[in-house]
């Protein structure tokens, strides 16, 4: 699935959720579906999950000898789960998509119309997955509108890359990451991201751009050398949480935004802290915010 198309279905499942009600009334037949496969001589493991409504949570498999574990309880009057993979490519696909059905629901013995919302038990789909330690992961995630919670501590993630329609998404790495990630991509639209020790990514280059919802990151973990940080902001706000000890550098453009930095001082159009040139480890922001707010804070 291309960009493109990735994110035109994020943005039907996010308008679908606000904006369709619901014909008929819905009868709930609720199913579960378990699928865990051995690790046997896989080497890594390739993760795509496409899944609209519900809760999500993704962590570490309890069972060593496992490659993955998958578990999910849906609506079968609503949704058509999917799962595969694909020995070939190392590849493991979980589809979710139509948890989309109805958003809305009259409900005369409850006093009129109700809107199921993101990780509501009556209505939504509930996914979790566990993945192996110990092989590299390559993680490509697209959520509608969830609840969702990555605890990515104990894992090897290579690659992690988010799209998220307006979804609550917390993201923590727990640990510190055993592997240098090659790329980090975090795309909220009308949602609230939370991302616990960034730091411990082990990421040169963390892309962050927020739409409508709002993000907040946390630097805090083990890590050395310099971290590069894109952040674009739209209408929202990202605050971002730095340790006291490493040196910041920020450049940021502003289109009726707002920056909240007081512990960085401007120099020649960029800002920067009092600890730039002596400290160990650094951070190089490079940050647009349009209508939006980005707020600094050294914790």
């Amino acid at each position: 699935m291309s960009i493109y198309s990735r994110r035109l279905w994020l943005v039907v499942v996010a308008a679908t959720l606000v904006a369709v009600p619901a014909a008929t009334a819905h009868a709930q037949v609720w199913r579960t579906v378990t699928a865990s496969r051995q690790r046997a001589s896989a080497d890594s493991l390739r993760l795509r999950v496409y899944f609209g409504a519900g809760t999500f949570n993704l962590a570490a498999a309890t069972i060593e000898p496992l490659l993955y574990n998958v578990d999910m309880r849906y609506d079968a009057g609503r949704v058509r789960p999917m799962h595969r993979y694909d020995a070939a490519t190392g590849t493991l696909t979980i589809r979710s998509d139509s948890a989309i059905g109805h958003p809305f629901s009259l409900d005369l013995k409850r006093g009129g119309l109700n809107f199921n919302g993101p990780g509501d038990d009556r209505n939504g789909t509930d996914l979790t997955v566990g993945l192996a330690r110990g092989i590299p992961l390559d993680l490509s995630l697209s959520l509608g509108a969830c609840d969702a919670t990555l605890d990515l501590a104990n894992l090897s993630v290579r690659r992690l890359h988010l799209e998220s329609g307006a979804s609550q998404t917390t993201v923590t790495f727990g640990t510190p990451n055993p592997v240098t990630m090659s790329s980090l991509d975090l795309d909220i639209g009308a949602a609230g991201l939370t991302v616990n020790s960034l730091g411990n990514a082990h990421a040169s280059t963390v892309n962050v751009s927020a739409g409508v919802g709002g993000a907040e990151l946390d630097l805090a973990g083990t890590w050395t050398g310099t971290m590069n940080l894109v952040v674009r902001a739209a209408l929202g706000g990202i605050t971002l949480h730095i340790p006291q000890d490493v040196g910041v550098e920020a450049r940021v453009a502003r289109t009726l935004g707002s920056l909240d930095a007081p512990d960085l001082t401007k120099r020649d159009g960029t800002y920067y802290s009092s600890n730039w040139s002596s400290a160990t480890r650094k951070v190089v922001i490079d940050a647009t915010a349009t209508l939006a707010g980005l707020e600094i804070t050294r914790d």
